[in-house]
This record gives C-alpha cells, sequence and structure tokens, in this order.
C-alpha cells in the first residue's frame, strides 16, 4: 500500500478548508442530494462527498455507507486531490497503490473508485466527489464529465455555505454595533438635555442681568458702552437659540416617530402664526394654494420642518420689497411634495448642498440664525423617509420641496 504524499500547498488548502467551517456538521439535504444524483449518473452503489483534514478523510455526504469518515493515509481521495481531473482505480485488487489496502481488502471491499477534485475559485483542493463499486468498474467519458459537473456544485455549495456565514457574520457585527450606537446615542442625547440645562439657565441670568444693567446705566453710558450691551445681549440670546436648535436635532435623530394623514393647512397657518411674534417689525404676507393635498408625515417633525423654512425667509428677505411666502402641493403617483417658496433674496447654486450642512452660514451679513435650521429639516425629512430639495437662484428667491412618500 503506498500512502499518498502530502501537497505543497497543504497549509493553504488546510486554511481553506477551515474556512468552510464545514466539517464534523450534521447532513445536509443539498448535499445528500448531489451525491444520490453521483451515484445515479454513474451507476454506482456508493458516493461520498469527502474532504481531506490533516489526519483523516471526513464524509459530508456518503450513501451506500455508514461509516463517516476514515483515516487519511488508507484514503483514495487523498491520492484523488493530486489531480486536476477525474482519478480513477478500474480495479484495486490489481493497482500496486491499492491492493493491500484496508478498504480494498476489509468489510468495505472496494475495488472500483472515481473521484472528482472540489477544486475551490483559488484553485486548491479539498477532497473529492467519489463513486465506489464492489467490484472492478470503468466510467465513460460522459460519465466522468457529469461527475465533474456535480462536484462543481459541491463546490458552490460551499461557497454559498461561506458567503451566508459572512453575512451572518457581518449581520451579527451590524447588530452589535447598532446597539453600541444605540447606547452611544443615548447617552449623547443625555449630555446634550444635560448641557442644554446647565448652559441654558446661566445664560438667562447673563442676559437678565445684562438688561438690567444696560437700563440701570442707561444715563452714564455712552453710545459706544450702549452698543456694547447690545451686542452682548445679542450674542446671549443667539447662544441660546443655539442650544435650543441643537437640542431639537437631537431629540429628530434618537426619538422613534408615528405617521398619520394630516390636513397641512391648518397646520401651515398654525406655524404662521405661531412665527408672526418674533419678527413684529417685518412685512410679509402668506399665500396658501389651496387646496393642498394631504401628508402622510408626522406632526411633530413636519411642524420642526415648516417653522425653520419660514424663519428662513423672514431672516433672507428682500430689502427691495416686501416679502411674500407662497405655500402649495404637488401630487404623483407614489409620494405628495409640499413647496414652500418665497422671493427673498435666493442662494447661489454653488452654495445649495453647503445650505443642509450643520452650522453653515451662506450669508453672514444678513443672517440672524444659527446655521442649524436646514440641517433640522434635513433631519427630520430623513427620519420620515423623505427627501427635502432647494429650488432657488440669486436674487430671484427660494423654494423649498418637502417631498413625503404616500403611506402604504
Amino acid at each position: 500500500m503506498k500512502s499518498a504524499p502530502i501537497l505543497d500547498n497543504e497549509s493553504s488548502r488546510l486554511a481553506a478548508l477551515n474556512e468552510y467551517q464545514i466539517l464534523d456538521t450534521l447532513p445536509e439535504q443539498n448535499y445528500d442530494q448531489l451525491t444520490e444524483l453521483a451515484s445515479s449518473v454513474c451507476n454506482m452503489p456508493i458516493a461520498l462527498i469527502s474532504l481531506i483534514d490533516e489526519k483523516r478523510q471526513w464524509f459530508k455526504s456518503h450513501l451506500g455507507v455508514t461509516v463517516q469518515e476514515t483515516p487519511r493515509d488508507i484514503a483514495f481521495c487523498a491520492h484523488a486531490i493530486h489531480h486536476e481531473q477525474v482519478f480513477e482505480v478500474k480495479n484495486a485488487d490489481k493497482d500496486e497503490r491499492f491492493h493491500d489496502n484496508p478498504l480494498v481488502t476489509g468489510p468495505t471491499n472496494i475495488k472500483f473508485y472515481a473521484g472528482a477534485p472540489l477544486i475551490t475559485p483559488n484553485g486548491l483542493r479539498l477532497g473529492t466527489l467519489c463513486v465506489l463499486n464492489n467490484k472492478p468498474s470503468i466510467l465513460t467519458d460522459i460519465q466522468k464529465k457529469q461527475l465533474t459537473i456535480i462536484a462543481q456544485q459541491v463546490v458552490l455549495q460551499l461557497e454559498l455555505r461561506k458567503a451566508v456565514q459572512v453575512q451572518d457574520n457581518l449581520l451579527s457585527k451590524s447588530k452589535a454595533l447598532a446597539k453600541t450606537l444605540k447606547s452611544k446615542n443615548k447617552e449623547l442625547e443625555q449630555f446634550v438635555y444635560a448641557v442644554s440645562h446647565d448652559l441654558k439657565s446661566p445664560l438667562v441670568t447673563i442676559n437678565g442681568f445684562t438688561s438690567t444693567l444696560a437700563n440701570e446705566l442707561s444715563t452714564y453710558t455712552s453710545e459706544k458702552q450702549k452698543h456694547r450691551f447690545k451686542r452682548i445681549i445679542e450674542n446671549v440670546t443667539h447662544m441660546g437659540t443655539l442650544l435650543s436648535n441643537l437640542l431639537q436635532l437631537s431629540k429628530i435623530m434618537n426619538t422613534e416617530i408615528t405617521k398619520t394623514s394630516l390636513n397641512v393647512t391648518k397646520l401651515i397657518e398654525k406655524n404662521w402664526q405661531r412665527v408672526l411674534p418674533e419678527y413684529k417689525k417685518t412685512e410679509f404676507t402668506l399665500i396658501i394654494s389651496e387646496p393642498l393635498h394631504l401628508l402622510w408625515a408626522n406632526k411633530t417633525l413636519l411642524s420642526q420642518c415648516i417653522d425653520n423654512i419660514f424663519k428662513n425667509s423672514i431672516r433672507y428677505q428682500s430689502h427691495k420689497r416686501d416679502l411674500q411666502v407662497k405655500v402649495y402641493t404637488k401630487e404623483c403617483n407614489t409620494s405628495v411634495s409640499l413647496f414652500i417658496c418665497d422671493n427673498g433674496i435666493g442662494i447661489d447654486k454653488s452654495n445649495h448642498e453647503r445650505v443642509f450642512h450643520i452650522f453653515e452660514q451662506i450669508n453672514k451679513d444678513a443672517n440672524t440664525g444659527t446655521g442649524v435650521g436646514l440641517n433640522i429639516v434635513k433631519a427630520a425629512m430623513e427620519k420620515q423617509n423623505g427627501t427635502v430639495t432647494l429650488i432657488s437662484e440669486l436674487h430671484k428667491g427660494t423654494c423649498i420641496e418637502l417631498c413625503f412618500p404616500k403611506a402604504e
């Protein structure tokens, strides 16, 4: 008996075999069907899917025998993996490599063997799909070709198994990462709340004392000093607004939402009345092109979007004309869009992407905002699986489209 020599690429071959995580697994129908097919095609009573480990050949599927594995040094398949094509032993009794092999002389009584190597996409031979008989036999060229094709299907099953394992591993890691991110987001939300509260409280105090001092000392302060008091109050107010906006953004990012069918007209009018008191000195007109379509959206998030868009329209109005804000909707097969348009100063096309970035302030001279408003709008729309689109031209006004998918 001659044992098969070890392959030159044995370490790589074993590493590839272990990557499939197939050894010592339970029987599977996909593999058993392939051995049954090989047995039928080759007209042989025994068919095996044999994988050559470091010291054994282990059968993923075995038809016609009950044994699960044998030592590698007596395995026919250990010889077969040295070949690119089907390895055939027509009569083991007359083959000097196998005539005294225990698999030939013992109870298994193997006389014929034909094995097609299981070759990975990287060219590594893991084992064989083999057929065996208890009497001398021979395969036709067609049977050899068919056996090779079935062996390739075995490899495809192994590759599919590895792909599923990779997918499961990535899914597991994704879930773990999502859990970690959820925990971190919760910590961040708590941090934002704490910072907001801790900073807003002293800001209110600073604002109050500064305003009181400015009034009490107005008789004794110069115009320059009065201007400085005014700047302090403006900046403290701005910081308070910024903290409120960041807190609003944090809530959007970390809150689960529900969507309902909303009457947009009532919501628009309510938001407009809420914004008006902040800009008492401004002359502007709201024009609603009714009827407005119903929107499938979250009421709180939609209201935040409308508020921020209205405020931007007022902040960026043109000094050459009274401000007009027009609101209308359009419906298509899968979505409904809400358009809020103004005749303000507009935005140059080169800045259309930037306006949605946090803390971006395109026109700092005219701006009293925080650079967070449109970022809030973008986040709120993404939270509702919607989109926001800017349509604007410098000196010709701005139109913002909020597109909402219809209810499924």
